[in-house]
């Protein structure tokens, strides 16, 4: 089992508007609402590959229940914490014909200390039965970094945390003792204070936050695909050339295949390959951690897996 924690979800609406970059006035043609938030990304993508997953979810208002009837209505497993404030709604506006896409993200509800000891406990009593957890995105108003690190510190050595976070939840976890931290490139300069460009100096860098906490490190590039790095070595793969429709959720569905990969006891490697593969086929649609199981099988075919070290 695979649980997922969605710190900060939302109602995730996409619409499709051509030539919104270039008029002061358009019009919608389609408008797609989905339960969002990045864990809830990377449990829709590990439902495509056919995992089991329990998502669990702090929600609010009727913007909260709305997410959970999307949820719901897509046949995700939802362990939902009520709070009190109304859950935020994040708008994502594509352009069909550039492709161009504009994300504008609220802040989220504010989360008590009450709730956030109830969405904990939540969390412990589900990791207690679970192989892995994923933890994703960003934290709710009111909450500070170090919960996180110490939701971390509590979760069971029977269940691997696999992390993908920024900003001060990510400089609070750096030397967690997790499974996988899984980060971009920006991300990775600035937890280690200096720019990172070249392959040689990803590694180096991730060797170093290696050596201070996460097993492993999985350092994704954009569409130049993404590095992994653990005590054993370092593995490139490199990503499809596409014409990418939207690269929201690609990191999401990363980790779902990273994850997954996991679950069928396959290595880090080649775990990286499948998740390349999962973040790639999700670029292609315009809906976060959507993406044809079809197209993930032939980049899976397609891609290689290249030892850096």
């Amino acid at each position: 089992m695979i649980i997922t924690l969605t710190c900060n979800p939302a109602c995730d609406r996409t619409l499709i508007v051509p030539g919104f970059r270039h008029s002061d006035v358009t019009r919608v043609i389609s408008r797609h609402d989905a339960a969002g938030g990045k864990g809830l990304n990377v449990a829709r993508a590990l439902a495509t590959l056919g995992g089991t997953c329990q998502a669990i979810v702090p929600l609010g208002g009727a913007t909260g229940a709305h997410v959970a009837s999307l949820a719901s209505a897509e046949g995700l497993t939802l362990t939902t914490v009520p709070i009190h404030d109304q859950t935020r709604t994040c708008l994502l506006v594509t352009d069909p014909e550039a492709p161009d896409q504009l994300v504008i993200n609220e802040p989220g509800p504010q989360v008590s200390a009450a709730e956030w000891q109830t969405l904990r406990q939540a969390v412990i009593t589900a990791a207690n039965t679970a192989d892995y957890l994923t933890i994703s995105g960003s934290l709710p108003p009111g909450i500070d970094a170090t919960n996180l690190r110490h939701l971390i510190n509590d979760i069971p050595s029977t269940c691997a945390v696999l992390l993908d976070t920024s900003g001060a939840p990510l400089t609070a976890c750096l030397d967690a003792r997790i499974a996988l931290l899984k980060i971009n490139a920006s991300e990775l300069s600035q937890a280690i204070g200096r720019p990172v460009t070249s392959h040689a100096e990803v590694v180096t860098a991730a060797r170093m936050v290696c050596a201070n906490g996460p097993r492993a490190v999985v350092i994704t590039l954009g569409a130049a695909g993404a590095i992994a790095v653990d005590a054993s070595g370092a593995w490139y793969v490199a990503a499809p050339t596409i014409h990418a429709v939207s690269p929201v959720g690609s990191g999401d569905c990363t980790l779902a295949g990273i994850a997954m990969a996991f679950q069928h006891g396959l290595s880090l490697a080649q775990a990286l390959h499948c998740g390349v593969a999962a973040g790639s086929a999700n670029a292609l649609i315009p809906h976060a951690g959507v993406f044809d199981i079809n197209q993930y099988t032939l980049f899976c075919q397609q891609l290689t897996v290249t030892l850096l070290d």
